[in-house]
Formats: C-alpha cells, structure tokens, sequence
C-alpha cells in the first residue's frame, strides 16, 4: 500500500514544528501514535478538533477535506486582515491517500474508488476564551441570554459591515470570551463564509439573521435534553431571537455614526492614540496605588489572624470580612461532622477549595483596573445565592462565570470601529488578541496566596490554563464527595 502524501501549506517555522505529527493518521488515532494532546475543554464539533503544543506554540487543528481546509483558512486570513476577531489562521496541510477500493454493491467484479484525501486547517489556539461545555452550564437568565446575544450581535455587525457573509451563524459557531467588563465574541467557523468588497446588502443580512434565528431553534432544543427538561420548557425562544434582531439594528446604527464621512481616518487615528495615552496613564496610577496598598502594612486584629492561619494578607479594609468567611466555614464543617472543627483545619479546608481556585480563576478574568478583593467577595455572594436556588453547591468556576456575565457589558462599539482600531496591527498579531485588555497583575494577587503558590499567579496563561483544570476537578471531586455523605 503506497504511503500517504502530506503537503503544507504555511511558514516555514509553522511547518518545521508541525512537521512531526502523525499526519498520515486520522486525527483519532493521534493519541494511540503518541501524540500528547492538550487537555482543551470545548464544545461539540462536526469535526474531529485537537489541540497540540509544539516548542512553545498551541495548535488547534480540524480535520475535513483538502478543498474545505482551503477554503477555511483563506476565508480567515482575509476575515483576519479585515479586522474581524476570529479564530487566528496558522495554514492548511493537505494529505493524499491512495483511493479506497470497494465492490460495487449491484455489479459483481465490478469495483468503486472512494477519495480517501484528507485536509487540516491549523489555526493558533484562541486563549481565554470560555469552553462551550461550560458556558452552557450557567442558569440561562434573561440577563445571561441577552449578553451573549448581544455580543454575537456585534460579531455579526462587524462580519456584515466588512463585507463578510457568514452563511453558518450560531452560538455554537462562536467562542466568548470575558476580559473584566468585556464580553467579546470570536468567529470560530469561516467553512461557509463568503467574502464581499463592499459592506453586504440588506437581503444578505437578513439572510444570515434569518439562519441566525433557525439555530437557536435547534440548540435550544439540544440544551433542553442536555438539561434534562421537559418538553414544553423553551430555554431560547422567539423573544430572545427579536431580541437578537434588535441588538443588531441598534449596533447598525452605532456603526454608521462612528464611521460616519465626518469622522475621517486621521480623527480616528487620534481618538486611538489618546486611548492608549489615557491606559499608559491609568496604568501608572494603578501601579501607584497598587504599591501602596502592598508595602503598606498595617496593624490589625483580623490581618494577623488571617496571616497566622494561612499566611496571606488580606487588605486591612477586607480582613473582618475575610475572616468572617473562615468562620462561617468552620461552623459548617462542624455541623457536618457532628462535633467541633478546629479554625485552623477550616482555614485551610477553605483556601484549598474555594480561595486558591478563586484567585486563580480571577488571574484569568480581571482587567488592570478592577479590585481584586471587591470581585472576590462579590463572586462568593453570588456563588451563595446560586447554590441557594438550586438547592446544592454550585462549583466556584460557574459562579464565577456567571457573575462574570451578569456584569461585564456588551453590545457597545465606543468611539472607535474595533476593526478600524485592529486592523493596525493585525500583521503582528491576531486581531482577537489587540482587542485584549490588560489582565490583572500577579504582583496584585501575591498577597493574597501563600509563599507556596504565588508562582501560580505569574504563570503564563496557556500554562496557567493547563494547570486550573487539576485545582478544579479536586475542588469538584471534594463537593461530590460532601454531597454523597450528605
């Protein structure tokens, strides 16, 4: 049997690293021939996905055919260089396989010749955004529904006003990702995208809107038995669809005046360049304040407690209320063992399971200019009243998550076209990652973990994100175990 043929179609660095893959494998074979895969939570796909990372480099590769891969990643390269935040294209591989003979059914002796080829797109693995797997698990509040929605709405605007029709919209087609008070939605399948000079027209638009509007019929139907619900319970319905509609036509309308004749390209050049002089400034007096807060150590009954017990510090205007949450934990644990807990056993209990996965998880989410304490102990109230309403422990992941989404905002363009703004420096790097805020600092959060694992808030973030899933599934392992005793 003649060996199968890969050709790459990429940077040489790209391919020099990519080169090592099992390509004349499917890609579920990978793992049987070795390949250590990366641990990447996502939602279903029509494909087969895997992600993969080589000499420092995250891979998302999807198998289809050669004539698809193609087009994906042209598709991409030219939705990319637009402006648009979607997925950042790295190339295409093609594998030519010897066809698969097979009898024909109705002739005898007679044989068919089945095209065996295979095609890759390789794009470069999106960081932080939130896996689908997860995103749905949240209570889907009116409130919830209308963030993702309307930071779809925005992706669509975008696509639409750049010339890009996306002919397969759908929640499912898109990643979110939340960076502090910013929800931002990526384009994550460009196979049925079609590409215009110009902005698209209104038949079009509203031939995307109307298939926008066709899937949420089907995934809410997928949600419903994902959740277990009775039939006649609608978790997307005709509302959140009009919903959808009117986002669009009111972010439309935000569009044409920010990219009205008046405002011509030099103002906009402007506009970007005292944006960035008003985030160097306000970057300079975070760290000012930050300093301020972390060399200046106070005195106080509550800060030497919390020191003594788990050995961080709590900013002094915190420290009652931190500790408060150490004894409230120490009373449940007793009432669930049956007898008296030490503080210092209930401490630790708590930092482990709840304070450590929390400030992590906030190293992912919070921007340069939230307070990292004020987010805590908004996240724990908001866990309390989930776990409250449905009557058992929600993981601290999806309380964060959904806290996250009930207060970041969408659905707003500001002053400037995010693709005019991207579109700078998207030879540099990936449209998606300009629009990126600044996440919060480790130096903010050292005081807040202990000596042993302050490395972790210094993690880079694809680190970072390989390591939480760990921390997590024995935070979750510990719930279901306190829920089975109960």
């Amino acid at each position: 049997m003649a060996t199968p043929t890969t050709h790459f179609f990429m940077s040489t660095d790209d391919q020099r690293r990519l080169a090592v893959l099992p390509w004349q494998f499917p890609l579920d074979e990978w793992e049987q021939q070795g390949v250590q895969l990366l641990l990447v939570r996502r939602g279903d796909s029509r494909h087969p996905v895997v992600f993969v990372e080589l000499q420092g480099v995250r891979y998302a590769i999807k198998e289809t055919t050669p004539r698809m891969a193609e087009k994906e990643i042209h598709n991409l390269q030219e939705i990319e260089r637009r402006g648009i935040p979607s997925l950042s294209p790295t190339g295409y591989i093609k594998v030519h396989v010897p066809p698969i003979v097979v009898e024909a059914p109705t002739i005898a002796g007679m044989r068919q010749y089945i095209d065996a080829d295979r095609g890759y797109t390789i794009t470069r693995l999106a960081p932080r955004v939130v896996p689908h797997v997860l995103l749905y698990r949240l209570p889907l509040t009116k409130r919830t529904k209308q963030r993702l929605l309307s930071a779809v709405a925005v992706l669509m605007v975008e696509l639409h006003e750049h010339g890009v029709y996306w002919g397969d919209p759908s929640l499912a087609n898109a990643l979110i990702r939340i960076d502090g008070n910013a929800i931002l939605a990526i384009m994550a399948d460009a196979e049925t995208a079609e590409l215009r000079p110009e902005t698209l027209s209104e038949g079009l638009r509203e031939q995307d809107l109307a298939q926008f509007g066709e899937s949420l019929a089907w995934q809410a139907e997928d949600l419903r038995q994902a959740r277990g619900l009775p039939e006649d319970v609608q978790v997307l319905d005709d509302s959140d669809y009009q919903y959808f509609r009117q986002r669009y036509r009111i972010v439309c309308r935000e569009h044409d005046r920010i990219t009205h004749p008046d405002g011509n390209v030099l103002y906009q050049a402007h506009q970007v360049l005292q944006q960035f002089n008003q985030a160097s400034e306000s970057l300079i007096g975070l760290a000012q304040q930050t300093m301020k807060r972390v060399s200046a150590v106070l005195p106080g009954s509550y800060q030497r407690q919390i020191y003594e017990l788990l050995h961080i510090t709590i900013p002094r205007n915190y420290a009652r209320r931190f500790f408060n949450l150490l004894l409230g934990h120490q009373a449940i644990l007793s009432n669930q063992a049956g007898s008296s807990i030490r503080l210092e056993e209930a401490a630790q209990d708590w930092y482990e399971r709840y304070h450590l996965p929390t400030i992590l998880l906030l190293r992912q989410r919070l921007t340069v200019d939230q307070d990292p304490m004020r987010a805590y102990f908004a996240v724990m109230e908001h866990k309390w009243k989930l776990s409250l309403k449905a009557g058992y422990e929600i993981p601290i992941e999806e309380a964060l998550l959904d806290w996250s989404m009930n207060n970041a905002d969408t659905g707003e363009l500001g002053q400037i076209d995010p693709a005019t703004r991207a579109t700078w420096w998207y030879q540099r790097e990936p449209v998606a990652q300009v629009l990126e805020p600044d996440l919060i600092e480790g130096e903010e959060l050292d005081p807040l973990l202990s000596t042993k694992e302050r490395p972790l808030v210094h993690l880079p973030p694809a680190e970072l994100e390989q390591k939480l899933p760990q921390i997590l599934e024995k935070n979750t392992n510990t719930l279901e175990e306190d829920e089975t005793e109960a």
